[in-house]
């Protein structure tokens, strides 16, 4: 028994089709319903390029059955820092990042062949995406 990779991050926002449209627009993700919620303003599943659903979205009033209220950390917080996603097409997606005017940070890991950018979503989570071999 034991962790072979993260499946999915769920991420509880006040805007599901605002966040949804960053990784649309950002990362190239694809925009999928949930299958445990059509509406797409209270939830939908962004998904890579093998059609894995890696991110959820749900609003803050859409609750498991055994939760009893809302609640939604503030932008930024230490809740969860980063989320790392493993990447290619360094190049393009700097050149994405900059013809959108996005905000990010550069880092190169020589040693052990990674390039990586550091960006925020709409939500204030940091996305840590992760190019070997680039």
């Amino acid at each position: 028994m034991g962790v072979d990779t993260i499946d999915h991050v769920n991420i509880r926002t006040a805007d599901v089709v605002g966040t949804a449209q960053f990784f649309a627009d950002v990362l190239g993700m694809d925009i999928q319903p949930s299958p445990g919620c059509a509406d797409r303003n209270k939830a939908a599943w962004i998904c890579d390029a093998a059609g894995q659903a890696v991110i959820h979205l749900a609003a803050v009033e859409l609750l498991y059955p055994w939760e009893e209220s809302a609640s939604l950390a503030a932008s930024g917080s230490a809740r969860i820092h980063h989320v790392a996603l493993k990447c290619s097409g360094y190049e393009e997606m700097v050149q994405r990042l900059t013809a959108q005017q996005r905000v990010f940070h550069a880092n190169d890991l020589p040693q052990i062949g990674l390039r990586q950018i550091f960006i925020e979503d709409t939500n204030g989570i940091m996305l840590e995406l992760n190019f070997f071999g680039a």
